[in-house]
Formats: structure tokens, C-alpha cells, sequence
């Protein structure tokens, strides 16, 4: 004899003043329908209380209620459930079960809440505002559909229990019990099989029609043909897996991320291919709510093992990946993971994708569904607008720094440019706990670089330039450190009105004119696309060295640059910085074009150290301790983390409102 457990999960608390309450019964199998419909309420019915009935359910599921009913903004949800042995149950026994296991649950309802119950199959969807129009007739007790109305029909057939509204009266509490009894005497003799609850309710009618008043619901409430006006989609057998607009909601309104993604993928390529179904108003309407309400962020990520641009050159097969750029690409994931927790713990959920560079755009952006999405290596220069709001993610200056904003990195971000007076000075000294690793030598560059050297070491290899003094003694040479940059780079070609190219010959003709010293260094992630600049070095006046780049740093008298992040390591040298493009740190630097090299120069050969370093200072603990994420100093990192996350997860929701960013 089976005994049936039931007890409340999230309690119902009426207010008293509910017009009705929505019901529905399920098994784990069926949840992820329930869940589809109970969202479908939140949105396009809202302020409802729901009830939804479990049979047996394990710990997974009732955790997947808990984050149901956190994530529903304007529905109630009241969670019961029982707990039946079934095992002696065949497999279409426990179906039949699972059809009939609301009656019981619903009587006890209807006695103790003295309220309307409109019960639904848990594979039906709200589509449209409950308007509790569901019978003409004022006396109605209970509301079904009748198909015994009109012609004569097998037993079975007669009633079409997946939409029921029951009104509390005496007459109505009997006839619910008679069910529940009847339905249980059918499971205790193992005789349960399918359409046992529309056989069983339709013989109850017969015997108690005179005692209630049984009328048949409005077709509005149970619709096998999806129409528009509709309010609830019956989605019975095929029907629903065969019907694309049922198929497409119910997805959206899922507790399954995955469920979101296929029909968000599915939804784009029928509005890119212009099909009918999207060409409808109300269609159209309903999958943009249903979207903006799954309020999903996006993170992604290019994947680590292959190139991050798509080159011609690049074949097939990837080329190898050395352990340097591993090491360089992993700060990424880590800033990633990190973030994705931050986020999730303020409140919503996070996709972490990662795919190819070159396939993270504006295409597959729409394609998520997602409300928000963060972009790595990339800013609004260089992708595409569209409807899904997007936030830029780079990493910057040092392997473990990085940068969000909703424009972009360096130039392009909504802070540049920087006023060096209107930026906090803050307590927390970043700068001077850089400057104690860089002179430990404790502090890495972002790039691979070689071996560092010893000042007898640089001269022995030439590594930089000398000239004789007295007694034949060697000295360093004034120089100017030119660290070069890849020509066709981001930064250059959206942060620049000058090509590298002009920089390098400008500044070398002026040099040579004026005979003072140039050392220029390759890029070491790219040395093929600087090395035409090497011809220049003439040996005399222009040097070329692969030394370490703080080692040249250290021993110039200044450093030049477009926009390289050497600029924002020379700062923590306390060398004078020029720019000739724009970049963060340029509130710190001299901004110089080809016309002013004079001036230039003049500055850097009477810069006060003393006041450079003041300078410095402020601009670097502003921008590592208030702007970037510096995963270096972890509890800095933490409490930034946080504030993003913050941040994101309120602009996130405010675009699921259709507010403006």
C-alpha cells in the first residue's frame, strides 16, 4: 500500500485579497516545462501566486525551485511536494500517477484557502494577461473542457483536464474528494493507467451533476492550435515539439541556459532569413521579452591555443604555442574566472564562452540572448554596434592589469582622456610598491624579455650606446629609448593619427640632424613586423638592441613612444615620457608630434625628477588602485572585482527594462 508524504517547501501566505490561484503538478521529468510555464506568468501574466505540486523530489530539483522562485520579479511561487513509493509501478502506471496527483493537493487547497484554483498541465503556456474571463455563466463551479457537449465521446475523451478552474463551494470540495479517492483506490489495486484522470473526473460529473454546476471553459484557456489571442497553449504530444513558436518559448522562459542558447541561435537565423514567423508583430514581442528576461551575462574569452587575430597566413593548423604566450594568455582566464564569480555572486548569472578571436562579434553577440556581453581585446573602434549592450575587457601595461569599461581600452575608454587634478589622490600607494619590486628586480615585464645584465655586461655586448671619455674611459651615451611597436596594432591604428612608420623616420632624421642618440628595440612578440626599421640604425647616431627593456629604460635619458605600455613601465623608472599618440597615461607625459622634437627634448633634458615622480605617483595609484583590476594586490583586486561586478550587474539589469546606457 503506498502512502503519500506531502508537505510544504516555499509556504503559501495569502494576502487575502488573491483572485485566484494558479496550480500545477509535477514529476522531475516535467520541471523544466513547470518552470517554462510559471515564467511565462511572471511575464506576460504578472502577480499571480503560483502553486507547484512535486512528486519525489531530490535534492537537484528542489534546488532548481529555490533559483526558480528567486529569479520570478512579480509572480509568487509555493512550493509542495509529496513523497510515494511508486517502484511497484510500471512505467505508464507512474505516468498515469503523476496526471492524477493534483486532485488530492488541489481539494486541500480549495478547503483551506477558500480561493478559485485555475489548475494547468505543466506543459502549458501563458502567452497572454489571465483575464479570469473563463466561463459566461455566473454560476459556475467548475470549468473544463466538455467534449461530451456536442457529440457523443469515448469515455476517456469526454474531458480535457489539462486547464480546470474550480470555484470553493461544498458541492465542488466533494467532488474533488470523490476524485482523489477514486484515483487512489485505482493506484492501491494497481490499476492506474493512461487518461485515468479524464475517465475518472468525467464519471464524478455524472454522478454529481446535479450538485455542481459543470460548464465548459473558453477555448482561450486550452488552445491546441497556438493562436495569437490565445491565453494558454495546451502543448500536447506532438503538438508542442512540432509547432516552432512553442517550441522557441518554451526554451526562452527554461531554467536552462543551454535551452536559451539553442533558441536564441534558432530565433536569429529565422529573422536573417525573414520567414514569416518572425515577420509577426506579436511573435516578434513576445521572444524579445522572453529574452530580456533570462538577464544572462556573457563573458568571453578567445581560446588560448590559437592566434588571437585571424591572419592569411594563419593555415589550418595553429602554430605552436609557446610556454611565454601560455603564461601571458592564462592572466586572462584568471581575470575571467574571477569576474564571472564576482558577477554570479552579485546577482546574476554569467556564460563564460570561450571560442575563437576572430568568431567573438557582433553576430554571435545577438545570437546569445544573452542581455549583456564582455568583450575582450577589442573596443568600440573596432565592433560592430547592435541591440545587446556590450562591455570591453583588456589587459594592459602588465600581464596580471586589467581594464572594463564600456567603451574601451586606453583611448577609447569613457575615461580618456585623463585630467591628472580631477582624479583622486589616493592613500594606498601602488606606485611605490612597483618601484620596491622593479629596483628588487621583482617586477616582470609583460612581454618575454631577455636575460637582464649587468652594466659591464651591456657595454662588453654593445648593448648600449658608449663613447670615450678621458683616459680612454667608456660612458654611456645620452639616448633616447624607442621601444617599437607592432605597425599594424590596435593601439596604433585607433589611437593614432601617426603612423608607427612616420614616428620612427621622423624622429630619427631629427637625431641624426642634431647627432643625438636613438636606440630602438624590436617588439618581442613581433619581431618580423619592426624589422625594416633595423636598416635605420646607422650605428653612429640610431642603435638597435635586444637588451632587456628595463635595462635600456634604466640607462636612457627618456623614453619615446606612439602609445607603447613601456611608456607606463618608464614611469615607474622615473624617466620623462613622450607621446606622439594617445593613451591613458599621457596626462603625464609630453604629447608631441614630428614639428615638436625641439621642445620635446628640451623637456626631458630639464625635467625635475622630484616632480616627475609627484606626477607619476598620482596618475599610477589612480589607475592601478581605483581604474584596473591589479591581480597582483589581491585584496585591492577583491574590492574591485566586487565594484565591477556591481556595476555590470546593474547595467545588465537595466537593459532588460529598456533603459538607456
Amino acid at each position: 500500500m503506498s502512502v503519500r508524504e506531502v508537505q510544504w517547501f516555499i509556504p503559501l501566505k495569502l494576502e487575502g485579497n488573491e483572485p485566484i490561484l494558479l496550480f500545477s503538478a509535477c514529476d522531475a521529468r516535467y520541471f523544466g516545462y513547470a518552470a517554462s510555464l510559471i515564467r511565462g506568468v511572471d511575464l506576460f501574466s504578472p502577480g499571480f501566486s503560483f502553486v507547484l505540486h512535486l512528486i519525489n523530489p531530490e535534492q537537484t530539483l528542489l534546488e532548481r525551485v529555490q533559483q526558480l522562485a528567486a529569479s520570478l520579479n512579480a509572480t509568487r511561487l509555493v512550493v509542495s511536494f509529496e513523497n510515494i513509493n511508486l517502484s511497484r509501478l510500471e512505467e505508464e502506471q507512474k505516468r498515469a500517477y503523476f496526471s492524477c496527483a493534483r486532485f488530492p493537493q488541489i481539494a486541500k487547497l480549495l478547503r483551506q484557502y477558500q480561493c478559485p484554483i485555475f489548475s494547468l498541465d505543466a506543459d502549458s503556456l501563458v502567452v497572454n494577461p489571465i483575464d479570469l474571463n473563463f466561463s459566461d455563466k455566473i454560476d459556475a463551479e467548475v470549468v473544463i473542457i466538455r467534449r461530451d457537449l456536442k457529440e457523443e465521446m469515448p469515455e476517456h475523451l469526454s474531458v480535457a483536464t489539462g486547464s480546470i478552474w474550480l470555484k470553493p463551494t461544498q458541492g465542488v470540495f466533494q467532488f474533488i474528494d470523490d476524485v482523489s479517492k477514486q484515483v487512489d483506490t485505482h493506484l492501491q489495486e494497481g490499476t492506474l493507467k493512461w487518461f485515468v484522470d479524464q475517465v475518472v473526473f468525467h464519471q464524478q460529473m455524472q454522478v454529481m451533476q446535479k450538485e455542481v454546476r459543470f460548464y465548459n471553459l473558453k477555448g482561450k484557456y486550452a488552445d491546441w492550435d497556438f493562436l495569437e489571442s490565445s491565453i494558454i497553449w495546451a502543448g500536447k504530444g506532438l503538438r508542442k515539439e512540432n509547432d516552432m513558436r512553442y517550441f522557441l518559448l518554451k526554451a526562452l522562459l527554461s531554467d536552462d541556459a543551454g535551452h536559451h542558447m539553442i533558441a536564441n541561435q534558432l530565433w536569429s537565423s529565422i529573422c536573417t532569413a525573414g520567414s514569416g514567423l518572425s515577420s509577426s508583430q506579436w511573435m516578434r514581442s513576445r521572444m524579445e521579452i522572453a529574452r530580456k528576461s533570462v538577464a544572462r551575462i556573457a563573458l568571453y574569452i578567445p581560446r588560448l591555443d590559437l592566434p588571437w587575430k585571424r591572419d592569411s597566413d594563419i593555415s589550418s593548423s595553429p602554430p605552436l604555442l609557446a610556454d611565454d604566450v601560455l603564461d601571458l594568455r592564462l592572466y586572462w582566464k584568471a581575470f575571467a574566472v574571477k569576474l564571472a564569480n564576482a558577477i554570479e555572486r552579485a546577482g546574476l548569472p554569467v556564460d563564460v564562452i570561450e571560442k575563437p578571436a576572430w568568431e567573438i562579434d557582433r553576430k554571435a553577440i545577438e545570437a546569445s540572448g544573452t542581455v549583456l556581453a564582455l568583450i575582450p581585446h577589442r573596443c568600440r573602434f573596432d565592433f560592430d554596434e547592435g541591440d545587446t549592450p556590450v562591455l570591453f575587457y583588456m589587459q594592459e601595461y602588465f600581464r596580471w592589469v586589467f581594464v572594463l569599461n564600456e567603451s574601451g581600452w586606453s583611448a577609447a575608454s569613457s575615461i580618456y582622456p585623463i585630467h591628472l587634478e580631477a582624479i583622486p589622490e589616493l592613500v594606498h600607494d601602488s606606485f611605490g610598491t612597483y618601484r620596491q619590486r622593479l629596483l628588487a628586480d621583482e617586477l616582470g615585464s609583460k612581454f618575454a624579455q631577455p636575460v637582464r645584465k649587468s652594466h659591464r655586461q651591456l657595454i662588453a655586448e654593445g648593448l648600449i650606446p658608449m663613447r670615450r671619455g678621458t683616459f680612454g674611459l667608456k660612458h654611456v651615451r645620452p639616448y633616447i629609448f624607442l621601444p617599437l611597436q607592432i605597425p599594424h596594432d590596435q593601439s596604433i591604428h585607433n589611437f593614432s593619427d601617426l603612423t608607427e612608420q612616420h614616428v620612427v623616420e621622423s624622429l630619427v632624421n631629427w637625431a641624426q640632424e642634431r647627432d643625438i642618440t636613438v636606440v630602438m628595440k624590436p617588439h618581442p612578440v613581433n619581431r618580423k613586423s619592426t624589422a625594416s626599421f633595423e636598416k635605420l640604425a646607422d650605428g653612429r647616431t640610431v642603435f638597435w638592441s635586444e637588451a632587456h627593456v628595463y635595462d635600456l629604460i634604466a640607462h636612457a635619458t627618456c623614453v619615446y613612444t606612439v602609445n607603447s605600455g613601456v611608456g607606463f613601465e618608464a614611469l615607474l623608472h622615473l624617466k620623462p615620457v613622450v607621446t606622439f599618440g594617445r593613451v591613458e597615461y599621457d596626462c603625464v607625459s609630453f604629447q608631441a608630434t614630428p614639428d615638436t622634437l625641439d621642445a620635446a627634448w628640451d623637456f626631458c633634458m630639464h625635467a625635475d625628477t622630484s616632480m616627475l615622480e609627484k606626477r607619476y605617483r598620482h596618475f599610477v595609484n589612480w589607475f592601478l588602485g581605483a581604474y584596473a583590476v591589479d591581480m597582483s594586490q589581491s585584496e585591492h583586486a577583491h574590492a574591485r572585482l566586487e565594484q565591477l561586478a556591481s556595476e555590470v550587474v546593474a547595467q545588465a539589469r537595466a537593459a532588460t527594462v529598456g533603459e538607456v546606457w
